[in-house]
């Protein structure tokens, strides 16, 4: 007989089952001891406060606990032992049509496996046997019972995650008004500046909301991927580990030191590595100079603005591994994106606060031309009439009856009629000395 019993506690949800639950372990032991082993029960507990009190005095090798516990106690008992006494293992019991919640939140919550309540001690035997040696114990039919009860509930909670993302998809409705509100403010308030009503140019200033979200969505399009380069990594990690002889050059790259230093470390670490594949990604995401370019980056933005929005709204199961974030990553990645909007919508106000930038060449500035659309184009304005000379100017804008001009030269604003003029646009304008 081994020197060394087996060390059992059970928890069990009623007294009343305490003739029955007793009998079972005494046969449970006898089947131990036909092999030569013997079963010590080190406490029978029916309820949490007692089981916690007798685990912590005197830790067993194996638990065995009823699931049904009144309200989610077993569980709570699980995770507990699972996370205090690793060592300790742990069989679930069920009743003999198994709560597909109870059994799942407690494989969940560190149990090897369950065992019906009416199944036969033999049975009882051999989980116990298999969970002692750290290995699951399943019962086919009863595993399939659970499977099909949870179904039902995996496919409510799939319409659930598809219904966020609705959801998520509406609230940008609002978002993009305020957008239209604020991007309105900042077009009347950069003409105005010189003078220059919104109405002059025969422009609806809600349509600059169209410019703003194109430029946040090409932004997107040139630093989103940055959000996958961690998944990424995992994925090129994998597949290095997978090649024994990539793997240990790389091993042995990493321990090269110069002077002392740890030269090797650095430049074949996963740091480098990332930054590596972030300067790849970037030179191929920036924005080209044609419009084919440009579109494509803009497509990239939108594709990446919902990838980033299914995870947030926990509707990315979907996803290929090589576009999905690491959960604990969602957040910051959020954080970062808010945080640089912001910022970006603060250096644009001040932008546009200070008026504008308009030189011989058209409009300038870091953010506002492109951000809210605007546009100055050098061109001559010939007069049909002959009454006055061809004026060299900046093009702003028109109405059905007015064309707006700046005229870069003595810093004024002009307005021609439509009527009687030409518009010639050219590379830029010059200034004659008088």
């Amino acid at each position: 007989m081994s020197t060394k019993p087996v060390r059992l506690m059970s928890v069990v949800s009623v007294p009343e089952g305490k003739a029955h639950f007793q009998g079972m372990l005494s046969e449970l032991n006898d089947l131990f001891l036909a092999e030569s082993k013997e079963l010590e029960i080190v406490g029978i507990a029916y309820n949490k406060r007692t089981a916690v009190q007798q685990i912590e005095r005197s830790p067993p090798d194996v638990l065995l606990i009823d699931v049904t516990l009144l309200g989610l106690r077993s569980i709570e008992i699980i995770s507990y032992v699972s996370a205090t006494l690793p060592d300790v293992k742990i069989l679930a019991m069920s009743p003999g049509d198994p709560p597909y919640d109870r059994v799942i939140l407690a494989m969940q919550a560190g149990a090897l496996g369950f065992v019906s309540k009416e199944a036969d001690v033999s049975e009882v035997f051999d989980a116990l046997k298999k969970v002692l040696r750290g290995e699951h114990h399943l019962p086919v039919e009863d595993t399939v019972d659970v499977m099909k009860q949870a179904a039902p509930e995996l496919m409510i909670a799939a319409k659930e995650r598809r219904g966020k993302l609705t959801e998520g998809l509406l609230t940008l409705i609002p978002l993009i008004g305020i957008i239209s509100a604020f991007t309105q403010f900042l077009w009347r308030k950069y003409w105005g500046s010189i003078g220059v009503r919104v109405s002059d140019l025969g422009v609806d200033a809600s349509s600059r909301v169209t410019d703003f979200l194109i430029f946040l969505l090409v932004l997107i399009g040139i630093f989103g991927p940055l959000m996958f380069i961690r998944s990424w990594m995992k994925l090129i990690g994998s597949w290095v580990n997978n090649h024994s002889k990539l793997n240990v050059l790389l091993t042995k790259a990493q321990k090269i030191e110069i002077m002392g230093l740890p030269f090797g470390f650095y430049v074949f670490g996963y740091w480098m590595g990332w930054t590596v594949l972030a300067v790849i990604v970037l030179l191929i995401t920036l924005p080209f100079e044609g419009s084919g370019g440009k579109i494509l980056t803009l497509i990239m933005g939108i594709a990446f603005a919902l990838i980033l929005l299914a995870h947030v709204m926990g509707s990315n199961d979907f996803l290929p591994r090589w576009l999905t974030i690491a959960k604990d990553r969602v957040r910051a990645t959020l954080s970062i994106i808010s945080g640089l909007i912001l910022v970006l919508l603060v250096v644009l106000t001040i932008e546009v606060f200070e008026g504008p930038d308009l030189r011989l060449d058209g409009v300038h500035g870091f953010l506002a031309p492109k951000a809210i659309g605007l546009s100055a184009r050098p061109a001559i304005i010939h007069d049909l009439d002959d009454k006055y000379k061809p004026l060299q100017v900046l093009y702003l804008g028109g109405n059905a009856d007015l064309y707006v001009l700046y005229d870069p030269c003595e810093k004024v604003v002009r307005m021609i009629p439509v009527g009687s003029s030409r518009v010639k646009m050219i590379k830029e304008v010059e200034c004659t000395s008088q």
